[in-house]
């Protein structure tokens, strides 16, 4: 582990490209960015774990987007329910992926890979990705504070992790609350005679 950080630029851009390989492989992003953290120390592993997760993020929601989207949408005509989601999703794309990506809770591959077959521009994916500096900044925070993973792993949690997790519980629910709020505006629209 010790070899990114003793190689510069080189070992940051060996680094940024195991993010993206694990990004597709589904490892939880939460591990990369204390990675980031314990290997490079708090600010540079915070940008580390911020442009890690930003380019990790793009290449999962480019495949679902070019080969699963259009398959996708044939299988959503009989769920209005869950078209009416993919619709308003798209619809308020930039708030709904900045809202889930601060969340630490709700997992990072799976929004990726879930945007993909989503109607959220391009645009507002890449604007909105914006919100996972806030878990990276946490979690390489408190992989600056650790002097291994074994020694992380095994400690307790202080009060910061525990205020983060609830936090980020209380944002998730609200998420979850504002995509049901928006999906039964999108079908009430959607649905009224023009």
């Amino acid at each position: 582990m010790e070899w990114f950080p003793e190689h510069g630029i080189a070992g940051i851009l060996a680094y940024l490209l195991l993010y993206i390989i694990l990004a597709l492989f589904v490892a939880p992003a939460s591990f990369h960015k204390f990675v980031s953290g314990l290997l490079f120390g708090f600010w540079a592993g915070w940008a580390i774990a911020f442009v890690g997760a930003c380019l990790g993020a793009i290449l999962p929601f480019w495949i679902t987007r070019k080969y699963l989207y259009e398959w996708m949408d044939g299988k959503l005509k009989s769920k209005p329910m869950l078209k009416a989601l993919k619709q308003a999703v798209g619809n308020d794309g930039v708030r709904c992926v900045l809202l889930t990506r601060m969340s630490l809770v709700i997992p990072y591959p799976f929004l990726n890979y879930g945007y993909g077959i989503t109607d959220v521009t391009w645009k507002d994916y890449l604007v909105g990705n914006s919100g996972m500096v806030v878990p990276g900044a946490l979690y390489a925070w408190w992989g600056s504070q650790a002097n291994d993973i074994a020694t992380a792993m095994n400690e307790t949690r202080d009060w910061t992790y525990w205020t983060a997790m609830g936090a980020s519980l209380i944002l998730t629910i609200w998420v979850i609350y504002y995509l049901r709020k928006i999906t039964l505006t999108h079908i009430e629209a959607s649905s009224e005679p023009p």
